[in-house]
C-alpha cells in the first residue's frame, strides 16, 4: 500500500508540476507544421535501422551486457507496439475507463510475475547464460515499455474524481489478483522457495 500511494502521488505531482511549466513556456514555444510524407518514411525507415541496431549490440558487445541492457533492447520495441495497439483498439470503446492502458498494464503485471517464477524456480529453465539474460531482457525491455505508470497518471487526473477512483482501484485490485494466482500458486506448489530466491545467474 505503501509504495502504491507513494508512487501514485509522485506520478501524479510530476505531472501537475509539468503541466504548470508548459502552460508558462506554451506561449514562448513555435510548434513546427506537420511533416511531410518524405519525412515522415524516413523516420520510419531510421526506426527500424534503429531497431535492427540493437541485435548487434546483443551479439556483439560483451555477454555480460546482455542481462543489463542489450536484451531488454530487443524487446522494448515489441512491448511498445503492443502497448499502442491495445491503446488504439481498446481505449476509444469505453470512454469512462481506458481499457487499453488497463489491459497494457495487467498484462505486463502478469508477464512480470510469470517471468519472476521463471527466475526464481527451483529447477531453472535453462542453464544457459543467454537464456537468463534474455528472461531478465523480457522483464526490463518488454514489460517495462508494455507498462506505463506516466498514461495511466495522464487518464486518472482527466477522469472525473469518482471515475478516476474507480480506475486506480480497479487497476491496483487486478494487478494484485495476477501477482497473487501467478507468484502466490508457485510458492504454494513449491515450485518457487518461499524466500523468492533468485535461481537464474548469468555468469
Amino acid at each position: 500500500m505503501g509504495i502504491t500511494t507513494v508512487t501514485l502521488s509522485l506520478s501524479l505531482g510530476s505531472l501537475v508540476f509539468g503541466y504548470h511549466i508548459a502552460s508558462a513556456f506554451a506561449d514562448h514555444i513555435i510548434f513546427p507544421r506537420f511533416p511531410s510524407r518524405l519525412t515522415r518514411y524516413s523516420w520510419n525507415i531510421f526506426s527500424v535501422l534503429t531497431y535492427a541496431s540493437t541485435f548487434l549490440t546483443y551479439f556483439l558487445l560483451p555477454a555480460s551486457f546482455r542481462h543489463q541492457a542489450t536484451a531488454a533492447l530487443i524487446f522494448s520495441f515489441p512491448g511498445v507496439i503492443t502497448r499502442y495497439l491495445l491503446s488504439v483498439a481498446l481505449n476509444q470503446r469505453f470512454k469512462s475507463l481506458p481499457a487499453g492502458t488497463l489491459a497494457a498494464n495487467i498484462l505486463g503485471t502478469a508477464l512480470l510475475a510469470a517471468f519472476h517464477v521463471l527466475q526464481r524456480t527451483t529447477n531453472p529453465p535453462s542453464p544457459s547464460q543467454n537464456a537468463c539474460s534474455l528472461l531478465q531482457g523480457l522483464i526490463d525491455g518488454y514489460c517495462g515499455c508494455l507498462t506505463t505508470v506516466s498514461t495511466f497518471a495522464v487518464e486518472v487526473r482527466d477522469l472525473r474524481s469518482w471515475k478516476a477512483c474507480r480506475y486506480v482501484m480497479i487497476s491496483w485490485g487486478l494487478g494484485q489478483v495476477m501477482m497473487v494466482l501467478i507468484f502466490g500458486s508457485s510458492i504454494w506448489t513449491g515450485h518457487v522457495n518461499k524466500q523468492l530466491q533468485v535461481t537464474c545467474t548469468f555468469s
